[in-house]
């Protein structure tokens, strides 16, 4: 079987590039896959493929054209490359590509792998200062994203509360987690007085609300510290922040990781502050190294990964950073509480485990195929 994803780039250094690398990757011992980009521009893949992954890109110079050019131009490169190199499955990761991808006629099967939540409009939008303006553009967004999916064989979702918004529009949607892809190096020290965060410094990730909650915790835990691993935009602002609450001792931005395996061990609880995630794969990361977690239940994926107040605790009002202090304490306060709810968060971390997931891959795309 010939199996073919599609991706603007991968050079970049984000979760959904990381999950194809390793899903390719794997998939790679049962079929032949290729990875298609358009706009790598000479520039290595950030995440390694396996010798068994052919890898094309269409050498589109994105700055050249324009962008009004653009996707004209990567749908032609494209529908140039699958009709002249036949494949059974076609997948879209929903980067551009996913606007045209089931119009162009090579007779694969079109999948799209779509890595937000279904609602990720409804949750971003911000053209107007106006709460209703933004409402009505996030669910136009998210209407036209069900149309155009309407349009493909099949879609693959993150998690079993989002599978349930897309089965309310269509019937050819099937559920996925994204595996962990990192092993437990050695055991965590639930004795150490540190947390972790890991994230994109990004207005998504709540960095700030996390700082503001930590200057709540420090009052009772003085010698705690808090790292926070991850490199983007909002370093600055954040940085200005840690400042300004006087926490520059006990609050780190530690850029990226160079080995998160061996982070997590260092540290005896790992806090997630998003608004809102595809997934969470670093709730899944931390189970696996058995560090117990606190996190907003934000949409989608904390509360298909914590089990609250048995792996870790769950903080239902997103943005509370005075919820979020009461939770951390919580942990903070207790070492026992800390390898138990660890223990039993590396227990549970198995669902996630890579053969379970591309045994559902390969279970999907075999019944794609045997579609007339």
């Amino acid at each position: 079987m010939n199996i073919a994803f599609c991706l603007e780039s991968t050079f970049n250094s984000g979760g959904m590039e990381r999950m194809l690398s390793v899903i390719a990757n794997a998939l790679s011992a049962y079929y032949h896959v290729t990875v298609i980009t358009a706009f790598n521009g000479g520039r290595p893949d950030f995440f390694a493929f396996d010798d068994g992954v052919n890898r094309v890109d269409l050498g589109i110079n994105r700055e050249r054209i324009g962008s009004k050019r653009q996707k004209l131009e990567y749908k032609a490169r494209l529908e140039r490359y699958l009709v002249d190199n036949s494949q059974d499955v076609t997948i879209s990761l929903g980067s551009l590509e996913y606007l045209f991808l089931p119009s162009i006629k090579d007779g694969s099967k079109k999948v799209l792998w779509f890595h937000f939540a279904l609602n990720y409009d409804m949750m971003t939008c911000h053209v107007s200062r106006f709460g209703a303006v933004n409402r009505l553009m996030g669910t136009l967004k998210t209407y036209r994203r069900l149309w155009l999916a309407r349009k493909y064989d099949h879609v693959v979702c993150l998690s079993k509360e989002d599978l349930k918004r897309w089965q309310k529009h269509l019937s050819n949607v099937s559920q996925i987690y994204n595996p962990i892809t990192i092993t437990k190096t050695r055991e965590p020290d639930y004795s150490a007085k540190r947390v972790i965060a890991v994230g994109r410094l990004d207005p998504q990730k709540g960095f700030d609300i996390l700082i503001s909650a930590w200057k709540q915790a420090q009052e009772r835990f003085p010698d705690w510290s808090l790292d926070i691993y991850g490199e983007g935009d909002m370093r600055e602002p954040l940085q200005r922040q840690i400042n300004e609450l006087s926490l520059g001792d006990r609050v780190f931005l530690r850029g990226r990781s160079k080995d998160i395996s061996q982070d997590y061990a260092h540290h005896s609880i790992m806090v997630l502050s998003s608004w809102y995630e595809g997934f969470g794969l670093v709730l899944c990361e931390a189970s696996v190294c058995a560090v117990p977690q606190v996190s907003f239940c934000c949409e989608s994926g904390p509360s298909e990964i914590i089990c609250d107040h048995e792996s870790g605790i769950l903080v239902s009002q997103v943005g509370d950073e005075e919820k979020l202090a009461s939770a951390l304490t919580e942990l903070m306060s207790s070492e026992s509480l800390r390898r138990k709810m660890g223990l039993c968060a590396e227990r549970l971390s198995h669902r996630f485990d890579l053969p379970e997931i591309v045994g559902q891959w390969r279970g999907l795309l075999e019944a794609l195929t045997s579609q007339s």
